[in-house]
């Protein structure tokens, strides 16, 4: 019952967030000119990996309360280890932030300036899942999209600067702004107690951690290595469509982390391998449900986004790659932290990280376009989907999975093929509901009933 109480609760922010996002993915690229929206989305894709700069101690931190209840903690060393996070953050924005000033790279300097308010929030968004408190989480994740869009929508209507930098600094100032709220917020509900800085504990967290960190790292390398492809082979525009494309999987992305969001600490107090099974299922109709996102993207785009029309080849086959997306985000990697299997998790990415390298140059030499990146991005989430099963033998795919990602695959590339968007959409959904009643009649039964459930609950 907790579980559902507090997936609701991440699912009503990202609902939010889904609105913010779609608002926000779709006026901000129809504002700026593709080259003004590559080199923004060229911010963004170095932002994502500020989080390598903590060097693990978040993913420490979050491994040692995953699963704990706020009143079992040490109150004294949660605060301590906030204060060194807090100076070891300063130290490395000053780093970053004179390198970028000698090598006058404006882009370079904006990133520093972030690195300080975007992974003191992670450690606060990383501490509330683990404890499992859901209802503070969910305040961060709809603060900060909401303001965001609030001080862009200031740029395009009030100010009309047709320039990306405007745009890098709201980011910066929505980053501080909610920064500065979190920590005003701890600080005064543990003014009483006193900071402890053990510093075995911050050996042990930056120990166990950095496994998790190279694997994040190597995680996101494998999530943004396409673009990088993209970046570095093809051109500017071509950078543009593919950057949109990845926007709009984001938007979906965002209703799928209600699930991802919520999984960790669940799992971490203890679940038999009979529910895991079960919630791989729901995970996996999800999926295939989340694919049918495209019609809509479909129908705004060709009414409203002329200009990036293109994306629509690298978005349909994009968005073919959810069922293996969530599973991967939701439970592999969750048991992987769960089981407390760093070491075979970090082998995993790293594997997982070969092979989309292997597999974007051959896309590159064999067909050089973002067709064929995005074409072997998805074949490589599905290679992870396949091949991190072995590691979790209650999990493996059976034939009745197996036959309904065939007939998933089959049924979204003649939709998207060869009708328009609303035929498209309104038989696809059909089908697959169809399918899922076919093939999980038992689950379905199950999940409508918790969704009735709530329903009148709420």
């Amino acid at each position: 019952m907790q579980f559902k109480k507090d997936l609701l609760k991440v699912f009503n922010s990202n609902l939010i967030n889904l609105l913010v996002g779609i608002i926000t993915g779709f006026i901000v690229p129809a504002f700026l000119s593709l080259d003004e929206y590559a080199s923004l989305k060229t911010f963004t894709l170095y932002l994502s990996y500020i989080g390598i700069l903590h060097f693990g101690f978040i993913d420490g931190i979050y491994i040692k309360y995953g699963g704990k209840l706020e009143t079992e903690i040490d109150k004294n060393r949660l605060k301590g280890e906030h204060k060194f996070l807090l100076l070891f953050q300063i130290i490395v924005t000053l780093l970053s932030l004179v390198i970028g000033i000698i090598l006058q790279d404006g882009i370079l300097v904006a990133f520093s300036i972030a690195i300080l308010p975007i992974n003191i929030q992670t450690l606060f968004k990383f501490l509330y899942q683990a404890l499992g408190k859901f209802d503070i989480y969910s305040k961060i994740m709809i603060l900060t999209p909401n303001l965001l869009l609030l001080l862009n929508l200031l740029i395009i209507f009030v100010l009309k600067i047709n320039n990306f930098w405007p745009f890098i600094l709201v980011n910066i100032i929505t980053y501080y702004i909610v920064y500065i709220g979190l920590e005003i917020y701890f600080l005064i509900k543990y003014k009483n107690v006193t900071a402890l800085i053990d510093f075995k504990d911050i050996w042990n967290h930056f120990k166990i951690g950095s496994f998790i960190m190279i694997g994040n790292l190597a995680s996101m390398f494998f999530y943004a290595s396409d673009r990088w492809f993209v970046k570095f082979f093809l051109t500017n525009k071509d950078f543009a469509f593919y950057s949109f494309a990845i926007s709009m999987m984001v938007v979906i992305n965002t209703l799928i982390s209600s699930v991802t969001m919520t999984f960790y600490p669940y799992l971490a107090r203890g679940k038999d391998e009979e529910k895991i099974n079960l919630i791989k299922k729901y995970l996996l109709i999800i999926g295939a449900l989340s694919s049918g996102g495209y019609f809509a993207f479909e129908f705004i785009v060709n009414m409203y986004l002329k200009k990036y029309i293109p994306s629509l080849e690298i978005i349909v086959i994009l968005f073919a790659g959810f069922p293996a997306i969530i599973i991967i985000n939701a439970l592999y990697i969750n048991l992987y932290k769960v089981k407390k299997q760093e070491k075979k998790y970090v082998c995993m990415v790293l594997k997982m990280c070969l092979v989309s390298v292997v597999i974007n140059i051959l896309a590159i030499l064999i067909y050089n376009s973002t067709f064929s990146i995005a074409l072997s991005t998805t074949i490589s989430f599905y290679i992870w989907y396949f091949y991190s099963a072995k590691d979790f033998s209650n999990l493996k795919p059976n034939i009745k999975e197996l036959v309904y990602l065939v007939l998933f695959f089959f049924t979204y590339f003649t939709c998207t093929l060869y009708l328009n968007w609303l035929f498209s959409f309104l038989i696809y959904f059909l089908v697959i509901f169809f399918f899922t009643y076919i093939f999980f009649e038992k689950e379905s039964i199950i999940l409508i009933r918790n969704i009735v459930k709530k329903k009148i609950t709420n």
